[in-house]
């Protein structure tokens, strides 16, 4: 009997190490990151179990964002080992050491909440009790004053004793959704994982490393910036930070990581054109000919590439694909739940300062930087602090792409330009002549209170005929520089401490009986 017992528990055993030994032990090798996804590449060796006459098979766990319809796999060039089949399905998650730990702190605080709300229930029931006991008919005066002193220590220590367990549970729920998103941002909200079991066609026990890719969720990047106009030394210094973080439970050691500045395009083929058709109109409501895609469509990710520099602070380097960039920053540590930032880039761009003011609208001016680049750039959208000489302005959304770019950095409290009306008046030319007309005339005064000559832009609208019958004539002191068929603009240097001035004068003639909209500066 204790023979067999023997042999039954070696059968045991054997299998259970069989099986461990058939699942695939995988390291995350490369990862492209799109702002809410990723591309994951992982290598993983195999050593495939055969079981009499049937194939050989081994698994591979895949964390419960993965997308199983990405999933793809291959083997090493001239191998004899051909994958026959893959299916995926559902199983519970093996959660790392820190994943069980989070895990093991949430369960604890549930149960020391729940003994609080026995407890609070307790003080609610013997605050009731107490209370009821107002309702009493002590026999005299004595009496009466024995049950108020007693009614009111008791309430008095209940209520205290309640409000002690309410704010314990305040930190309990606190400390509990604290706990949750840590494990949320490190595992996901699932607690299930993928298994791919792969099966191959031949019988030969062999160990070998093979590739896989898949679409992940709960990750990403966003980039951060930090622009720093500075004028006395004509440029724009530029800094850009990436923030990565993922969600998979498990900690990504030593991954090539590659970051792409845009999702690649959802839409690989033009949509169909629909027929223009003029009917009478029914009551049936129109249905888009178009057709949603799926979020991320394989045939638009890029094949991942595990020949990367193995200098883990390489600088980062740009690839321009058809349809977005992606930067690769070299190797990097990528614990589960933490966000991390990588510097991507620190250089000076060459700007040309000037101020610009549209007097017509206020009287501030502002501070412009005009960049050029010697070849097109992609900068993805992102937050940027906005700084000159070291002052900080604020934050705002910040995005460049071209060759060349207009930077704002706020107003110059030394720099005004203001607008005053001179006349604004309507009348007729002669009395025999059946017309209309209408004179502006507006000063411009542009003040540099400032120790620096500066270079200024200014910009006031054109008035815009919409009928022939309607004729303009401009005078104007000095000419605008530049004028196209919206606005008028001046460039002109204005010295230190003083200022300059601009008149304009328009004159409009139009037929008396035209009913004209003279538009917002009437």
């Amino acid at each position: 009997m204790k023979i067999k017992t023997n042999f039954f528990l070696l059968l045991f055993v054997t299998t259970l190490v069989l099986s461990f030994s058939a699942a695939a032990s995988a390291a995350v090798k490369e990862v492209t990151f799109f702002p809410n996804a990723a591309r994951i590449t992982e290598t993983a060796k195999i050593n495939p179990q055969c079981s009499g006459n049937e194939k050989c098979r081994s698994t591979i766990l895949l964390p419960s964002q993965a997308d199983p319809e990405s999933f793809s796999v291959s083997t090493p060039s001239g191998s004899r080992l051909k994958i026959d089949d893959i299916q995926m399905k559902s199983i519970i998650r093996r959660d790392e050491a820190k994943i069980a730990e989070l895990r093991k702190q949430i369960d604890k605080l549930k149960t020391d909440r729940k003994e609080l709300q026995a407890r609070l229930h307790a003080l609610d029931v013997q605050l009731q009790f107490w209370q009821m006991q107002t309702k009493t008919h002590p026999k005299n005066v004595a009496e009466a004053d024995n049950f108020a002193i007693a009614i009111g220590k008791n309430v008095k220590k209940s209520s205290q004793e309640k409000f002690a367990v309410e704010n314990d549970m305040e930190k309990i729920d606190k400390q509990l959704k604290e706990l949750q998103d840590n494990l949320n941002q490190a595992a996901g909200s699932k607690d299930t994982a993928w298994e791919a079991t792969l099966t191959f066609s031949t019988s030969t026990l062999m160990e070998t490393t093979i590739f896989y890719t898949y679409n992940m969720a709960d990750c990403g990047w966003r980039p951060l910036y930090r622009v720093e106009a500075l004028p006395s030394e004509k440029k724009v210094a530029f800094s850009w930070e990436a923030e990565l973080w993922q969600s998979s439970g498990y900690d990504w050691k030593q991954a090539q990581i590659n970051l792409a500045t845009l999702q690649p395009v959802i839409t690989v083929t033009p949509p169909d054109l629909p027929a223009w058709i003029i009917k009478k109109r029914s009551s049936r409501a129109y249905k888009s000919l178009l057709r949603e895609e799926s979020v991320m469509p394989r045939a638009v990710m890029e094949k991942s590439s595990l020949d990367a520099e193995e200098n883990q602070d390489a600088v980062p380097r740009e690839v321009v694909k058809a349809t977005y960039s992606v930067w690769s920053v070299g190797k990097k540590d990528i614990p589960a739940g933490q966000r991390q930032r990588v510097k991507i880039k620190d250089e000076n761009w060459p700007a040309d300062f000037f101020f610009l003011a549209r007097p017509s609208q206020s009287a501030q001016s502002f501070i412009c930087a005009q960049v050029k680049f010697t070849s097109a750039v992609e900068i993805p959208s992102g937050e940027a602090i906005l700084l000159i000489d070291g002052a900080i302005l604020g934050k705002q959304n910040f995005s460049l792409a071209g060759t060349e770019s207009l930077l704002f950095f706020g107003v110059s409290p030394l720099v005004s330009v203001t607008s005053s009306t001179l006349a604004d008046k309507a009348g007729a030319k002669t009395v025999f002549q059946n017309k209309q007309t209408q004179l502006w005339q507006w000063l411009i005064e542009a003040k540099n209170s400032g120790n620096s000559n500066i270079r200024l832009r200014i910009e006031e609208p054109v008035p815009q005929a919409r009928d022939e019958r309607i004729s303009l004539s401009f005078k104007q002191n000095p000419e605008p520089t530049e004028k196209d068929h919206n606005k008028f603009i001046w460039l002109v240097e204005v010295p230190a401490r003083q200022k300059i001035t601009i008149s304009n004068t328009i004159e409009m003639e139009a037929p008396k009986d035209l009913d004209l909209d003279l538009g917002w500066r009437r």
